[in-house]
């Protein structure tokens, strides 16, 4: 959750930059929480996912669905945020290519945040006390 959290501070920080400071920092910032997204995924949620044996036989219930739904999103997110830093890694001196994807950034952006909302209720509901 600590790792989320510091995600959610870079995409704020990165969305501040984008006014302040220019395509470049902003984009830099979006590909470090796109590479911490991937660490995320793959050295905790991925395993976290695997070890939950029985959502996987009732997936019926709020908490299998949510977590679903989150795991869906997620993956979705993290492709769009690969290849929007990917296409900017390319095309790093055309800022004009990178502004005909502003809506594509803003629908990721928006999934981001559906994603970190969905998984703070995973986490609740897994540590309801912690």
């Amino acid at each position: 959750m600590i790792l989320q959290v510091i995600i959610l501070a870079i995409l704020v920080l990165a969305m501040v930059a984008r006014l302040k400071h220019g395509p470049m920092r902003h984009a830099l910032l979006m590909g470090s929480a796109i590479v911490l997204h991937t660490v995320a995924i793959f050295a905790i949620m991925v395993p976290s996912l695997l070890g939950m044996g029985g959502l996987l036989k009732d997936l019926l219930t709020r908490f299998a669905v949510i977590t679903v739904t989150h795991s869906v999103v997620g993956s979705l997110v993290e492709i769009m945020g690969v290849w929007l830093v990917a296409s900017w890694l390319f095309n790093r001196r055309s800022v004009e290519k990178c502004f005909r994807r502003k809506n594509v950034m803003r629908l990721t952006i928006a999934l981001w945040l559906l994603e970190i909302v969905l998984g703070i209720f995973v986490y609740l509901m897994l540590y309801p006390f912690a």
